[in-house]
């Protein structure tokens, strides 16, 4: 484990968290989002948070147990480097469910159907991919979709 994979996933849940929290909110507070069938304060309370707090959490905690679980990969062969990229997309899934769960049990408007899904979509790309993708440990790094390309981003010389 690399202190720069572990500050990198920190930075990218403290980014994520303000997006989910804050930004994502005030979008819609200042009608930029625009949402008319429901109070939007009323909504943001009710339905947006306990869902954000639904796809946050499962989002980080799937970057979390790739994470963990890929520091102790044993690549030998080729055949094992197919069984952690399926491990890889098997834990995408989770934060998947968790978008589709929060939109089935919270959200209880259809104007900010497309643009919650949307949300919850970004949110996933920045809690989930990015930090596995610049992130995953030395044998499993180059797995996850994007992630040679992202590395020689965050990593040229390394």
């Amino acid at each position: 484990m690399k202190a720069s994979e572990l500050i990198r996933i920190a930075a990218f849940a403290v980014l994520g968290a303000f997006l989910v929290f804050f930004l994502q909110p005030w979008l819609y507070q200042n009608q930029i989002l625009f949402m008319s069938d429901q109070t939007v304060d009323t909504w943001l309370t009710d339905a947006y948070m306990p869902g954000a707090m639904l796809v946050f959490g499962v989002a980080f905690a799937a970057t979390l147990a790739w994470y963990f679980l890929s520091a102790g990969a044993k690549i030998l062969i080729g055949k094992d480097t197919s069984l952690w990229q399926v491990l890889w997309w098997m834990i995408l899934l989770a934060p998947v469910l968790a978008i589709c769960a929060a939109l089935a049990f919270f959200n209880n408007s259809q104007d900010a159907l497309l643009t919650l899904t949307s949300l919850y979509i970004v949110d996933v790309v920045l809690l989930f991919w990015l930090p596995t993708a610049t992130s995953s440990p030395l044998a499993t790094k180059f797995l996850p979709p994007g992630s040679f390309f992202l590395r020689r981003l965050f990593e040229p010389d390394g």
